[in-house]
């Protein structure tokens, strides 16, 4: 009898194992074919924020332009946590400026569960886009950077998943369509931005600075805020935006002291077609010396043709002064440059002339001394004329759109900068009260002398 019933399940499994492949292939639809290729290039991040007396008061743009405010838990919790995208395998990351913008402390946890601390490189707050790099990343450890789309590649009403880490869970996504495109924002009757993204997916407290993409798995925005008075009504950046923001920070000047002078951008046109462009050409470079100016057309590098202009943005950013760059421009001409070393000027000499400040660099003894949460840093020595809005020990965390942590990034910051222009100054005021820090950020407009 056993030997009949054995006979009879070897006959009858390869038909049962048949039928399972086949209704599982079915349940493998475009969006879980999208959300298996997006999962490994998005991140969980967890920041110790600052604990601000004064976050009532303080400049929250997103809050003023649009009338809502972005998908965090709060601004009185220590912890806070968001999502990212990887744009770069080195372990550049880009999320929303306001899950980072307060932070003490930045971890990442990638896909497979592995942590790394992160650093802040830039930040624009108005745009509400932050640029984070990975450190210490073994060299052994495989990173996987996410799709983009070509620039505008939109469809209203095509299918569109938010993917992140809501409330801490994560690898978390949520479908539905793409509503609206090109939505205004419109601040005291001047329109600041039109092309603003709305989605009825899903997007959650941890959501933030998560990818937004469609079916391709390609990214097509940043997700940005929900609305504070609709359910399912959520915007994002667009990733024109995204890119050419990011185009501006991608350039080895701000790496190292050396400068090719480029700063590209694209745009889709009214025909469809992708335009990459020079959105600015630094004076005195060596692409200004050859002759490049801004708004000129340029189709490729290297031998390769441009679709978009991220992957020259992911070769400038890691040049060095060895190395070549050949641009093609939309008129067949082919330009050769190589970055130039540049001598830095003393980033403190710098702020006093510029600013009207003094900085001393924190160092760890003086931390210490001071019962500072950080180990570095650039701290307020002495406020010159603005005493009245300036103390002394206070941190200096920004200049511009530049994220300070050392003394060259002043350098950096204020290289190309102009007499009587105003530039933003991000400071952070710091305060114990037993086991707890209370810090609070304040931004200055500072003119240049």
């Amino acid at each position: 009898m056993k030997k009949i019933f054995y006979m009879i399940l070897s006959l009858v499994l390869p038909f049962i194992s048949h039928a399972d492949n086949e209704g599982r292939s079915r349940r493998i639809t475009p969006t879980v074919q999208a959300v298996a290729g997006v999962l490994p290039s998005v991140v969980n991040l967890s920041t110790e924020k600052i604990v601000s007396e004064t976050q009532g008061r303080d400049l929250e743009t997103w809050e003023k332009l649009f009338g809502f405010a972005p998908g965090t838990s709060g601004p009185k919790t220590d912890y806070s946590l968001g999502s990212g995208s990887i744009i770069d395998n080195s372990g550049l990351i880009v999320t929303s400026a306001h899950v980072v913008n307060r932070a003490t402390k930045i971890t990442v946890t990638l896909y497979d569960g592995s942590k790394f601390l992160a650093r802040k490189l830039s930040s624009d707050e108005l745009n509400d886009i932050a640029l984070l790099q990975i450190i210490g990343i073994p060299e052994d450890k495989k990173i996987t950077s996410i799709k983009m789309a070509a620039p505008g590649d939109l469809l209203l009403g095509e299918s569109v998943i938010a993917v992140g880490n809501p409330y801490g869970l994560g690898s978390s996504i949520s479908k539905g369509v793409l509503s609206a495109v090109g939505r205004k924002v419109v601040y005291h009757g001047e329109t600041i931005f039109n092309d603003i993204l709305q989605t009825d997916a899903a997007v959650y407290p941890g959501n933030s600075g998560g990818p937004l993409i469609n079916l391709n798995a390609e990214m097509i925005g940043v997700s940005a805020a929900i609305h504070k008075e609709a359910k399912g009504i959520s915007f994002a950046i667009p990733l024109q935006r995204v890119e050419n923001t990011l185009s501006k920070w991608l350039i080895p000047e701000r790496f190292r002291n050396i400068s090719l002078g480029i700063v590209p951008a694209n745009e889709r046109l009214k025909d469809g077609k992708i335009r990459i462009y020079l959105q600015d050409v630094i004076r005195n470079s060596p692409a200004w010396k050859a002759g490049l100016r801004p708004g000129m057309n340029i189709s490729g590098f290297n031998g390769e043709k441009l679709t978009s202009v991220m992957p020259l943005c992911r070769y400038l950013w890691k040049l060095t002064n060895k190395d070549e760059i050949s641009l093609m421009m939309d008129n067949g001409k082919t330009i050769n440059l190589q970055p130039e070393d540049i001598t830095l000027n003393d980033g403190k000499l710098i702020a006093e002339m510029r600013l009207g400040i003094s900085v001393k660099r924190l160092t760890i003894p003086l931390a210490r001394a001071l019962d500072y949460p950080f180990h570095d840093g650039v701290i307020i020595s002495s406020p010159g004329e603005y005493s009245n809005k300036v103390k002394r020990g206070e941190l200096l965390v920004q200049i511009g759109d530049v994220a300070i942590h050392n003394i060259e990034d002043i350098a950096r910051a204020l290289r190309n900068s102009s007499h009587g222009n105003t530039v933003p100054v991000g400071l952070v005021n710091i305060r114990k009260y037993g086991d707890k820090y209370y810090l609070t950020k304040k931004m200055l407009l500072m003119k240049l002398n």
